[in-house]
Parts: C-alpha cells; sequence; structure tokens
C-alpha cells in the first residue's frame, strides 16, 4: 500500500505540484485582505512541512523498485520518478509561503529590512525544488539506446555504442551505475550532464537496471518491442530470474503520465 502510493505521488507529481502552487498564490492573495491569517494558520503550516518532509524521509529509505514504467509514446521502459523530490518540494512550500505572507502583512508599514530579505529568500530555496521535482529525470531503456535526463543536460547512449556494466553487481543502495563504452564516440551529451559515464539509480533498484542493459545489449531482436507491455510482462520475469528473485516479486507496470 505504501510503495503504491508512493509511486501513484511520483506518478502525478506535476498535478500536485500545481495544486500546491495554486494553494499557496490563493492563500497570498487572501493574506492581503486578511493579515492576521499567518498567525491563525502558522499551526497548520508547520505541521504541514513537517509531515511533507518526514513523507520525504520515508520515501527516500524504502527500496527501490525492480521494476520499470511503460511508456508506450515515448516509446520506453523508464524508472518511476522519486516521490521523494516532491514531498521535499511540497515540505518547503508551506515555509515559503507563509515567509513571503509575512512580508506582504508588514509591506510599507516599515522600511524594508535584512529580515523581510530573509524571508523572501525561502521562495528563492523553493523554486530548484519545484524545478527538480516537476522535471522527470529518470534512465530509461529505449529501442535505440539508454537515456537519462538530468536537471542541466541529456546523456544519450545508443545501443551501437556497446554500453556495458560492472560484472560484478553493484549495493543494492547505489546511486549511479557505470558505462563502459565499446564505441564511446557514439555517445552524445547534451548540455551539462554531470554524471558523464553514469546513469542515476537513485529510483531504480541498481542489479534490475543492470540486468535490463545486459539482456537488450545480448538480444538485439527484442529491442524494437521496448516501450510495449507485452515485451515488459515477456522481459521482466527473465530480469528478475536473472537476479534470483520469484516471478511473484513483479510490480505491475503503469502507464507513465
Amino acid at each position: 500500500m505504501i510503495a503504491r502510493f508512493l509511486a501513484a505521488t511520483g506518478r502525478r507529481r506535476r498535478v500536485i505540484l500545481v495544486v500546491a502552487l495554486v494553494l499557496s498564490v490563493g492563500y497570498l492573495l487572501l493574506h492581503v485582505w486578511v493579515p492576521s491569517l499567518g498567525q491563525r494558520t502558522f499551526p497548520a503550516m508547520a505541521t504541514a512541512s513537517a509531515v511533507f518532509l518526514m513523507l520525504g524521509t520515508v520515501a527516500s529509505a524504502r527500496d527501490r523498485p525492480k521494476a520499470f514504467l511503460v511508456q508506450p509514446r515515448v516509446p520506453a521502459f523508464s524508472a518511476s520518478p522519486q516521490p521523494a523530490l516532491v514531498f521535499m518540494a511540497l515540505a518547503f512550500f508551506p515555509i515559503a509561503t507563509g515567509m513571503v505572507g509575512n512580508v506582504i502583512r508588514d509591506w510599507g508599514s516599515e522600511p524594508f529590512l535584512p529580515d523581510q530579505q530573509l524571508e523572501l529568500s525561502w521562495a528563492a530555496v523553493l523554486v530548484p525544488w519545484i524545478v527538480i521535482a516537476w522535471r522527470d529525470t529518470s534512465v530509461q531503456v529505449r529501442p535505440d539506446g539508454l537515456r537519462q535526463r538530468g536537471i542541466t543536460g541529456w546523456l544519450v547512449v545508443p545501443w551501437d555504442a556497446v554500453p556495458t556494466v560492472p560484472t560484478l553487481p553493484p549495493s543494492p543502495r547505489a546511486r549511479t551505475v557505470r558505462l563502459n563504452f565499446g564505441r564511446p564516440e557514439l555517445v552524445r551529451r547534451h548540455g551539462l550532464h554531470v554524471y558523464r559515464q553514469r546513469l542515476r539509480s537513485d529510483d531504480i533498484d541498481p542489479e534490475f537496471l543492470c540486468a535490463a542493459i545486459r539482456y537488450y545489449l545480448a538480444h538485439p531482436e527484442h529491442r524494437p518491442a521496448i516501450g510495449t507491455q507485452a515485451e515488459y510482462d515477456r522481459v521482466v520475469p527473465h530480469l528478475l530470474n536473472s537476479l534470483d528473485w520469484s516471478p511473484s516479486c513483479m510490480v505491475t507496470a503503469q502507464p507513465h503520465s
């Protein structure tokens, strides 16, 4: 149940962030007419921040899924977006909104003070969290190769580049998976990709990701079907078996929104 809740949060992250933004704007508009609103709502906003921070901690500590999302429109098998980033953004929303509300309350009543600048800085802290949570930075396995989107750039690895992963299984808590290339000149980078020859695995089990890369490198005849539900249902038992996992552990894929 918890796993489904976290997965749904990651998939619906943009809807959640838009709702939070609308609520924040509505709060600030109401603050213009009700200056005492901040004092009345402070306990609730502080509680909300604490709850979201706790959920973000739980999401970060969870076992990463041994499953992909099926994206037939791309087409691709993609790692699930991280719910922890959504919860961290939501944790900052009440704080930043309340601080900006204080500035609105005191606007014009006294000179602009350093304390007010500090309060406005919370909004500047919130913006990067929204951007990070909004963008899909999950690794994708595609018919033409691997793709990793970062905050500032892309890594595109075609299958012809012969991407290989270490023979020894990575640590279950590994945040990245190192790639070696048989033809590195075919690897393309767009923008500033800070991971260079690594794929992020903080939103998918790294050993499961390695198994998928090995499988499709060794079976090019199955690559055109990547991104279809039929191929997902066929290949995941093979991947889990290669990890000595029972097929009963397979997580049903859900379309990416």
